[in-house]
């Protein structure tokens, strides 16, 4: 009777919530380097689950999430191809095909993190917060989100860096370009119609990688 009442909505995020588990203890085992090939699939199953709990969606909703993979993808492109913004590293083939040396689905993944951390920053702001301070914070969490990341990313094998582990130059380059996606996402983002189901995205992200770290 309970699986019933369960829409296909909340089907879907449960599936995720499995999915998360399930690459945590998979990843134990000796399938390891099979559960860490499905990373790109578990990042397009989230970012799906979480564009499909969006409560409003207007042609300004899906410029912003079309902005922010461009704004994503493009900085990592340059990034890796001169080593300018975030410093000298490099992509291997886990995160699936390249193009200019740099995996869309990274693009995938600025946009699934900056809109996780905005939706979740803006619940907590007063009402009388500006947008470039909401912004600005949500840029902060972002660059704190990538220093939690990083370790495990590393060991993952995601990506590697010339020096070893990520420069200062990193969180820089973070912060400004998750600034730039923050910042058009106060402008387009329709305010108090929360995503419900972000908080749990972000919850999964964070005990994901704080394990894995």
């Amino acid at each position: 009777m309970i699986w019933r009442s369960i829409t296909a909505q909340q089907f879907a995020l449960y599936f995720t919530i499995l999915v998360y588990v399930s690459g945590l203890i998979g990843m134990q085992t000796a399938w390891r380097d099979w559960f860490i090939s499905m990373t790109p699939f578990t990042l397009l199953l989230s970012t799906a689950v979480l564009l499909w709990w969006q409560p409003l969606h207007t042609a300004r909703t899906r410029a912003w999430a079309i902005g922010a993979f461009l704004i994503g993808y493009g900085a990592e492109v340059i990034g890796i191809n001169t080593g300018l913004i975030f410093g000298d590293y490099s992509y291997s083939g886990v995160l699936g095909p390249k193009i200019w040396s740099t995996p869309p689905i990274i693009g995938i993944n600025w946009l699934l993190v900056t809109y996780l951390i905005n939706e979740v920053v803006w619940r907590f702001l007063p009402a009388r917060a500006t947008p470039f301070w909401g912004a600005a914070l949500a840029a902060i969490c972002c660059t704190a989100f990538d220093y939690l990341v990083e370790p495990g990313a590393i060991s993952l094998g995601y990506w590697s860096w010339s020096t070893g582990l990520p420069p200062f130059e990193n969180y820089v380059g973070w912060f400004f370009v998750s600034l730039v996606i923050s910042i058009s996402y106060t402008k387009t983002m329709s305010a108090g119609l929360r995503n419900t189901a972000a908080p749990v995205l972000l919850v999964l992200q964070l005990l994901f990688f704080a394990v894995i770290r």
